[in-house]
């Protein structure tokens, strides 16, 4: 409902508020925001990595997907081809026949390096294999010892024959040429003989396969299915590699600095049994999942103290629930553990996610709809299945979210997007409610100053929470709801709380019913507008994330000026009520305020009163509309019509007086009183004896 002040109100309170607030003029508010738009890319499984050279990020993804920027915001596709031999543009079918390393450093020693081809591996046991289809979710990383531009690559096989490999460039956009296999999965069987693959350089000479990995068709219960690499430096400046997907679960590797491939002077030892093997001599350290419990495209990446590893549950399409889950730990081998310190490892299958899931893993965000201006059209604009995501804490002090989505309306294509992360004051990364729209904001700046006062945070605000039980079968998607903070501390309207801030920073606690949020409060700008905002991103120790924003004063403001339409124009000769309440256009943090030089004709809420008006009358109206400590005031003129039964009118009754009881109203219905004078909501036409008598 619209906030109307009485004149009262506003007369006495103007000269305060005339003191605090800065007037916004029209022709301002046609100038402060337009609509955007943004060139966006498809691209599958985005990996993320920035090249200083050329002041650009570029996305890597399945099936050769490639994009760059340098804004984070518009995209380009661009191919990146592939090297053999003199070939610089060659086909996928001989891309990763030969590997380019021939020996490698084992204990001080060179030692043959196995001639794997990847492409033949993966085809073995699949006689309709088409290695088109079958280049998955790539990761790219200068490796400054090297020189080199080090894309880590998988080639997926049929059954879990499917190898991770390295191809390196002078040049980010390549050609890319094959060095070797950095690790392998799937030989268990004869169409797959361990002896060609590195397993033996990194075990010895073995006379049989080990009996822990001879599991034929129960391999995916203890060991990974080796796709979805993630490549990264720890602060000691040592190179590891996560992978793994479904199956086994995610898997660490120490790499070697020197060549990219796999360290082998970096022993495991066998560590669990059976099905809970979680450290293994051929497969290095186990991390997260396990047991064939959901869960793919790990991506770590080292901010404020933490390394933070990122996993996808679910299946990729529209319906299958994908999802982004988050845990951390000090150290980049782990332990992982979740806001509600669950470890990332799963030590027996458990459907994890969806309706009645286990809900280990902060849920980063989820399938939403009609957020901000998404879904301003019918066919639907609603996010759902994000993920298989990476990260990259940026050289500009920013760190930024990365992740393929589809979208809320019955089809599969998906497109890129880009969100900025904050760590919270007990330092978990959030996500932004919006896209990354070049703010500005770092994490410094919310540890070290208070962006807003408490009276700029208090208003209405739109909130959504990222529930775990969620129906994604059926496309469900949450929606937002209101909710009031109160400059007393208070939460009202949807969910009843608390909130506050810690001085000199802009870390926000808002409790929500029963459930309290770590979060920051941030200055962003929204999607499809460039209308800036309050919001705010938090998480829960359950590990449930809460996005809340409003339009920042101004632009709510400028909001309601550029979309509002008068009730009357200028010098409108009127003689009915005015609707003043039309002109609001329902931003609660709004406040519309009407006053009348005439009040006894038109009052503040429009109300109209001619009676005994002899003439056309002139009524000076003002309107001024404040948000927060912005205001603008516009001054106007309504001509009230006169009383049409002005001639009729026998005696005009100003002064107390006693009447017999026979008082009727226009309608001729009995009026209960004596006195007219007495009672003010008499004021008006009555008939008595005969005669048509004016009460005023």
């Amino acid at each position: 409902m619209k906030k109307l002040l009485s004149t009262l109100i506003l007369l006495l309170t103007v000269g305060h508020v005339l003191a605090q607030q800065t007037e916004l003029t029209t022709a301002e508010a046609k100038k402060l925001y337009k609509a955007t738009t943004k060139k966006r890319v498809s691209v599958h499984d985005p990996s993320i990595v920035y090249d200083s050279a050329t002041n650009r990020y570029y996305i890597f993804g399945t099936h050769r997907g490639c994009a760059r920027t340098s804004d984070l915001q518009n995209w380009t596709s661009f191919s990146s081809p592939w090297k053999a031999g003199n070939n610089n543009n060659a086909g996928n079918n001989v891309a990763f026949v030969t590997p380019a390393v021939k020996k490698v450093m084992k204990g001080g020693v060179e030692v043959d390096f196995p001639q794997f081809n990847a492409m033949d591996w993966a085809a073995r046991s699949d006689a309709g294999y088409n290695i088109n289809g079958n280049m998955w979710a790539p990761d790219v990383i200068w490796n400054p010892t090297m020189q080199k531009w080090c894309q880590y690559l998988s080639v997926n096989g049929d059954r879990w024959h499917s190898s991770i490999i390295l191809l390196t460039s002078d040049n980010i956009e390549g050609p890319y040429l094959y060095q070797g296999p950095v690790v392998i999965s799937g030989f268990y069987d004869s169409q797959h003989p361990w002896k060609i693959t590195d397993l033996e350089l990194v075990l010895g000479t073995q006379a049989s396969l080990p009996s822990r990995y001879n599991t034929s068709g129960s391999w995916g219960n203890r060991y990974p299915n080796d796709i979805d690499p993630c490549v990264f430096y720890d602060e000691e400046g040592k190179l590891w590699m996560a992978y793994g997907s479904w199956s086994g679960g995610i898997w660490m590797l120490e790499l070697n600095e020197e060549n990219g491939l796999r360290d082998y002077d970096v022993e495991y030892k066998l560590v669990g049994s059976g099905d809970d093997i979680t450290t293994d001599p051929y497969f290095g350290k186990k991390i997260a999942g396990g047991h064939y419990v959901s869960g793919e495209g790990s991506y770590i990446e080292y901010v404020g103290g933490y390394y933070y590893l990122f996993v996808t549950y679910g299946g990729l399409d529209s319906v299958g629930g994908y999802v982004m889950r988050l845990f951390r730990s000090k150290k980049p081998t782990g332990p992982y553990v979740d806001a509600a310190s669950r470890n990332a490892i799963f030590d027996s299958y458990k459907m994890n996610y969806g309706k009645n899931a286990d809900n280990r893993g902060v849920k980063v965000m989820g399938a939403y709809d009609h957020w901000g201006f998404m879904s301003g059209s019918k066919s639907g604009e609603g996010e759902l299945s994000q993920g298989h995501n990476s990260i990259i804490a940026a050289h500009d002090g920013r760190t930024y979210l990365v992740y393929h989505t589809r979208f809320n309306n019955g089809g599969e294509g998906h497109q890129v997007r880009v969100h900025q992360m904050f760590q919270t004051k007990n330092g978990w990364l959030v996500a932004s409610p919006f896209e990354y729209n070049g703010d500005t904001l770092t994490d410094a700046s919310i540890a070290s100053r208070e962006l807003f006062t408490k009276e700029e945070i208090a208003g209405t605000y739109q909130v959504l929470v990222h529930k775990y039980d969620i129906d994604y079968k059926n496309r469900e998607v949450v929606e937002p709801v209101k909710i009031v903070l109160n400059e007393d501390g208070t939460v009202t309207g949807k969910y009843a709380g608390v909130w506050s801030t810690t001085e000199g920073t802009s870390y926000l606690s808002i409790r929500l019913g029963a459930t309290t949020y770590n979060a920051v409060i941030i200055e962003q700008q929204m999607d499809q507008r460039s209308i800036k905002t309050i919001a705010f991103t938090g998480l829960s120790t359950s590990g449930v994330t809460v996005w809340g924003y409003k339009m920042h004063p101004k632009y709510a403001l400028a909001w309601q000026l550029n979309n509002q339409k008068m009730p009357f124009y200028y010098g409108q000769r009127v003689k009915a009520d005015v609707d003043f309440d039309g002109l609001w256009q329902g931003d609660e943090n709004v406040t519309v305020a009407w006053t009348s030089g005439r009040p006894d004709i038109i009052d503040e809420h429009g109300h109209f009163n001619n009676t005994g008006l002899a003439e056309e009358t002139e009524v000076p109206i003002t309107v001024r509309i404040t948000s927060c400590n912005y205001y603008w005031q516009f001054e106007t003129m309504i001509k009230a019509q006169p009383d049409p039964n002005i001639d009729a009118i026998d005696e005009v009754a100003d002064s107390p007086f006693t009447l017999p009881n026979a008082v009727y109203d226009l309608q001729g219905r009995r009026v209960n009183t004596r006195d007219l004078r007495s009672a003010d909501s008499l004021k008006g036409l009555y008939i008595v004896n005969g005669k048509l008598i004016l009460k005023r």
